[in-house]
This record gives C-alpha cells, structure tokens and sequence, in this order.
C-alpha cells in the first residue's frame, strides 16, 4: 500500500514590470488567511451515525465474523472427527437382524414321485420368523490401530494450531487495513487544510486585485491552485474510501449495510524504546510462533503414519459371537436356535503392495514437513531482521519529517503575511503552501510505515 502526498498544483508566472513594486498595505483590503497549518490536523466531524471503530474493536469483530477464521475451526473440528473414526476401531460392534418368511412343505414325502398324490409342493404354506444378533470386536492388532490413533492425534493438534497462525494473520491483516485507513483519514484532513488555505489565498488576491494593487494574472494563479488542491482533496477521499473498503472486508463484514468508520488518530503511539535484539527476537518467535508447532505436530504425524503403514501386514485378532433364534408358526410350532463364539487370528499375507505404497507417502509427507519447517527457520530471521531495521529507520524518518513540518509551517506563515502586507508574491506564497503540504503528507507516510513495521514485528513474534 502506497501513500501519496497531497500537493497542490502551482502555476508559475512572471511578475507584472508594470506594477507597483510595494503597493501600499493599508489601502488593501485584506483578510489573513484562514489557515490550519498552525496547528496539527485534527479529526474531521464523522457522522453520528456509523460507530467509530478503535482497533481492538475491529479485532473483536473480526474474530467473530471472519470466515477464514471459522473455515478453520471447522477443519480443526473435522480433524477430531476422522480421530474419533480411528478409535472405533478399538471398540467393539453389535449387530441385530430379524427376518419372517413364508415357505411351504409338502405335506407326505417330499420324494419326486409321491408329490402328486401329496397335493403338491404349496399344500402347506408355513410362517417361519427369526431374530440374530452378532458381535465382534477386534481384540488386537499388534500396534497398527494404535499408530494410527497416534498420527491422527497429532494431526489434530496440527490443526488446533492452525487456528492461532490464522487468528495472527487476521489480527495482523486488520492492524494494518486499520492504519491503512487512519492514515487516508489524517491525508484527507491535510488536504481539507490546503483547500481552506488556498481558498483564503484566492480571497485576497481578489481583495488585491479589486483594490488595484496587484496584477489580475494572481487572482488566475490563485483560482489554479485552489482547483487543483479541491482535485487533490477529491482524490484523497477516494482513497480514503478504498482503505475503508479493504478494512471492512480485512474484518470479514457480510451485511453490505456495515460501513467502518475510524478516527484520525493513529491507535496507540509508537514505543520510544528500540525493539530488542535480533536474538532475542529469534528466541521469542520459535517459542512462541503457532506455524512452528504446527509442523512439529505434522512431523510427528507423519512419523506415526510411516509406522502405521509399516503395520498394515501384520496380523490382528478379533473375537466374534453370535446367536440366532427361529420359530415355524405352524400347526406344529417349532423353535430353533443357536450361538456361536469364536476366536479368529488374521494375517493378510499380501496386499499386492498397498502397505508399501502408503508407507512411501507417509514418508513424502515426513519430508515434505521437515523441508517447510526449515524453510520457515531460514524466513523467520529474515522477516525480524527487517522489521527492526524498519522500526529504526522510519523512527528516524518520523523525527526528520516532524522538523520539516515545523519548518514549512513557520516559512508558510512568514510567506501569508508578507502577502498581506503586499510583498510579498503568489509564486512564494504557493511554494510555501506546497512545502507544508507535501511535509504534512510525507509526516503521515512516516507514522504510518513505523506504526506497519511495529505490527509486522509483533506478527513475527506471534504477539
């Protein structure tokens, strides 16, 4: 994200050889300029309406509303779910049937040559209904579910922290937008304080003018300046409004009726101490960094699957018990039942070469996890080491860009009264209008990359 200074256009213009070199001052006029450039922007009136946002309260609501946030919740929830589906395993199962059928018997022998004097094979139908139940449970299986509840466990646990690097980037994603809009909101002010300035300019180079004391050519160059500095102000609203935008969707807002609305002042001052050293930053990161427990879970997860794999051939015993109860609802009722129990040991001899197949993905996976864990080690001192050579550097610029306010404030209103007094001409009067325009924007750009580079070093350090 870029910001822009906002400048007013100037037009240059030779003075008239034909006027008063110092035209009388009483006999203008003129009004002093109305200009706020005395004193530091202040916040705009906001409508009454919308709430001011703070940042914590944008925080807030985006940890509720954001879908990304809660897409990872439910992964997080899917991932206890495909757990729980591994430990079924271990448990045993009951499974119940009933059935009721309606067949027939011959009455006399059921030999072929005896059935037609026996009236045939429907002579009498009988009603025959049944019950059975059967249980099974596997009672081992020499480690294999058991590493596979392992590496499950620890996929879940990779995905529960998932939830806190997501929970940093969207933090981190919201700080930013928020001073992204902040400082739109003080260009906007600056911009609003150039076009009363120069509004006030143009007034008296009509006072001026009117009197006879200045050439007309400065009422033109005024009326410019004014017109590009209302240009610049419209742009700066614009731009305002797109930080809103990326603001509102950074917090995660559906309802199109939701507009944020934020102050002019930047959130929380930026610390006077330097940030602590580059070890210490280092230090505090790996303990503290949600991504890093993250592929140690997914490292052990990996490990557990390559195990698992590894037993997928290996025998397993189960037990299994069942029993069964008939009737014949017949003139001659007759029960039926029996029960069966068993001990089975089981070994698939071969799988024609499944278990190797996901042992080689189990450890594509170990690697693939090792190689971003280190990838992250090799990055992360590169992103602290950044961010504190940016909080230095742009301190100093904040410094720097204080002074030049000042200073073009101070040149500004020496330039506002030699033009009162008539002295003074408009191209002075317009470079020194530029000058405090441009440092009050080039002041905000400064606040800004030192408030971003604190944010992105507390990301750094998951704070």
């Amino acid at each position: 994200m870029m910001l822009f200074a906002v400048s007013a256009g100037t037009a240059a213009a030779q003075p008239n050889p034909q006027a008063s070199p110092a035209p009388p001052a009483p006999a203008v006029p003129s009004t002093p300029p109305n200009t706020a450039a005395d004193a530091p922007p202040a916040d705009a009136a906001r409508p009454s309406g919308p709430e001011v946002l703070t940042l914590d309260r944008a925080i807030e609501i985006a940890m509720k509303q954001q879908p990304s946030l809660r897409q990872t919740r439910a992964q997080y929830e899917a991932a206890q779910g495909r757990l729980d589906q591994v430990r079924v395993l271990r448990n045993p199962t009951l499974a119940l049937n009933a059935n009721a059928a309606l067949n027939s018997q011959p009455s006399c022998s059921s030999r072929l040559g005896a059935i037609a004097n026996c009236g045939g094979f429907f002579a009498s139908p009988i009603l025959s209904v049944g019950a059975a139940a059967q249980a099974n449970w596997r009672i081992y299986d020499f480690g294999l579910t058991s590493a596979n509840i392992r590496a499950a466990e620890l996929s879940a646990e990779a995905a529960e922290a998932t939830i806190g690097t997501t929970t940093l980037d969207i933090r981190n994603a919201v700080e930013v937008a928020y001073l992204e809009a902040v400082a739109r909101r003080r260009l906007v002010e600056v911009a609003e304080t150039t076009v009363k300035s120069e509004d006030a300019h143009l007034d008296q180079a009509r006072r001026f003018v009117a009197a006879q004391a200045k050439d007309p050519i400065e009422v033109a160059q005024a009326t410019s300046r004014d017109a590009n500095a209302r240009s610049a102000l419209a742009q700066a609203q614009s731009n305002e409004a797109t930080a809103l935008a990326d603001l509102r969707s950074a917090i995660g807002w559906v309802e199109p009726l939701n507009s944020p609305v934020v102050s002019a002042s930047w959130p929380t001052p930026p610390p006077e101490a330097d940030p602590p050293a580059l070890t210490a930053l280092v230090e505090t990161a790996r303990q503290r960094r949600p991504e890093i427990v993250q592929l140690d879970k997914a490292l052990l997860a990996a490990d557990a699957s390559v195990t698992a794999a590894l037993a997928e051939r290996r025998p397993y015993l189960s037990a299994t018990a069942s029993v069964q109860l008939g009737e014949d609802l017949s003139p001659t009722t007759s029960s039926q039942s029996d029960w069966t129990a068993a001990i089975t040991l089981t070994w698939l001899a071969f799988d024609g070469g499944k278990s190797a197949a996901d042992a080689r993905v189990a450890r594509a996976n170990f690697a693939s996890a090792t190689a971003q864990r280190d990838a992250l080690l090799v990055t992360l001192t590169s992103q602290l080491d950044s961010a504190r050579s940016q909080i230095v550097a742009n301190r100093a610029n904040v410094a720097a860009s204080s002074e030049a306010v000042t200073a073009a404030r101070a040149q500004l209103k020496l330039a506002d009264a030699r033009y009162a007094q008539g002295l003074g001409s408009q191209i002075e009067l317009a470079d020194a209008q530029t000058a405090v325009t441009t440092a009050e924007g080039n002041l905000v750009q400064a606040e800004f990359q030192l408030a971003t580079a604190w944010a992105q070093l507390h990301r750094a350090t998951a704070q």
